[in-house]
């Protein structure tokens, strides 16, 4: 018989976005259980066993952004997440859900195509704790790094209250919104007729008279606000994007608190 999990996994049915890295378009996807280290999506496509990816989704009024990485996935649209090192809010964020939902039921028991896959990231796991003792000649190996040297993404937000354009490059609407907020990997739009999660946009905006075009992904809707993922920056851009945030204040933690941003 198989140890139980040390952490249990609750039912949590909720609609969200699976973005790949490398700035690909997310699509959405459905979350069905979770845990403080991860959780079970259906529909789901793009990223593959071994990549990493971020997961977005509402809960009570909160959007929740976590990295992740996909530790199985089957034929049938189903896949394991694992999440990586997240941040303290995101953490916090997590131990509220789950104790939240601890007075429901406990995930189902699973297919036996999962308990496979589980088997996988057993090993996977146990793999890496080894890697860890090993000597220092073995750090060239391609396997997966533990999860304290992987990328930790903390950038910080700044308060920008900047006018922009944003428009959609297949249907060419357009919108005036305001850029909330700022980092130079995305930002917080707010404005009416906002495009819906998993849409491409191009976000136009200006800095000292110059003219800022940036690219991205909106990865979650909300009353009146979307997040943006910048992708496909050019080293000029990502320069200038440095520049403005090191002119602006930085948000205040208790907004953060409330809007998990790109």
């Amino acid at each position: 018989m198989r140890e139980r999990r040390k952490t249990p996994r609750y039912q949590f049915v909720v609609t969200g976005t699976l973005h790949p890295t490398g700035g690909r378009v997310g699509a959405n996807v459905m979350v069905r259980n979770i845990s403080t280290l991860g959780c079970k999506l259906e529909h789901a496509e793009g990223p593959s066993i071994g990549e990493n990816c971020e997961l977005y989704f509402n809960w009570r009024g909160t959007h929740v952004g976590l990295e992740a990485q996909v530790v199985w996935k089957d034929a049938q649209g189903r896949m394991g997440l694992e999440f990586l090192a997240p941040d303290k809010d995101s953490q916090r964020r997590l131990k509220e859900l789950c104790a939240a939902l601890r007075t429901q039921p406990l995930a189902a028991p699973r297919l036996k195509e999962a308990d496979a896959a589980d088997s996988v990231l057993d090993s996977a796991k146990a793999q890496r704790a080894a890697r860890s003792t090993a000597p220092l000649e073995a750090a060239s190996s391609p396997q997966l790094k533990p999860v304290s040297e992987r990328r930790h993404r903390q950038l910080p937000r700044y308060v920008s209250e900047l006018p922009a354009r944003l428009s959609n490059p297949a249907t060419g609407a357009t919108t005036d919104v305001t850029l909330v907020n700022l980092s130079i990997s995305g930002g917080r739009l707010e404005g009416p007729e906002l495009p819906d999660a998993g849409q491409t946009c191009e976000l136009h905006t200006e800095w000292e008279g110059r003219q800022l075009v940036l690219c991205g992904d909106v990865v979650w809707k909300g009353k009146e606000q979307v997040g943006v993922k910048f992708s496909s920056l050019d080293e000029e851009t990502e320069k200038v994007l440095r520049r403005i945030c090191t002119n602006l204040r930085l948000e205040p933690p208790s907004v953060l608190r409330n809007n998990s941003d790109p």
